[in-house]
């Protein structure tokens, strides 16, 4: 049988008596009869037992916020809530996306920069918290929080895999005032030229 693609809670809209109010649903779905009730039983399960974790998440970063009122881009903030963050990997949760977006669109937006309209939007904002909460807190200030958004965009970056390409961006963020657009560049200028060195 092919492996489904799992889910989680989300916020729907649907229409009740003509007024449109919003509700959470499960992704899963038990279909009696069709031979799989336990499987679609044990998915239920374990989407609750990811919306429970992000609960808890979510009252912990809730517990951060109320030391940073001017939270959105505060690096420290950012640095705190992606050590939280960090339960997805810990719990063993797969489809990080839909964590982000049910707590950073469909709960809790003003912990993560506001409301957006597009869902997938909303992600991004704790994705760069979780990646972030992964690096020592001694390179955190190094940089701020727009720079990091930037940095935290490449893959060999964010796993670590490349501490000496990390140190010399950090190193070039701390003399220089890069914006988004320069960082980006030169991201990509050190990678090449360390690819030509190989």
């Amino acid at each position: 049988m092919a492996s489904k693609k799992r889910g989680i809670l989300r916020r729907e809209t649907i229409t009740v008596d003509g007024k449109e109010i919003e509700v959470d649903t499960f992704d899963a779905k038990v279909l009696l009869g069709s031979g799989e009730e336990l499987e679609s039983i044990d998915e239920l399960l374990r989407q609750e037992e990811v919306e429970k974790a992000i609960q808890a998440a979510l009252n912990r970063i809730d517990t951060i916020a109320q030391r940073y009122p001017d939270r959105e881009k505060d690096i420290w903030y950012c640095y705190e809530v992606g050590k939280v963050l960090q339960f997805v990997s810990n719990e063993g949760f797969t489809g990080k996306g839909l964590i982000w977006r049910r707590m950073a669109h469909d709960l809790r937006p003003d912990l993560f920069g506001g409301k957006r309209k597009n869902p997938e939007e909303a992600k991004r904002y704790p994705e760069t918290m979780y990646y972030l909460g992964k690096q020592k807190k001694e390179n955190v200030k190094r940089a701020h929080f727009g720079q990091w958004y930037e940095i935290l965009k490449f893959k060999r970056i964010y796993e670590g895999k490349d501490s000496e390409l990390l140190d010399k961006i950090l190193t070039e963020c701390e003399s220089k005032n890069l914006s988004s657009v320069q960082l980006r560049q030169r991201i990509k200028e050190l990678q090449a030229s360390k690819s030509k060195v190989k």
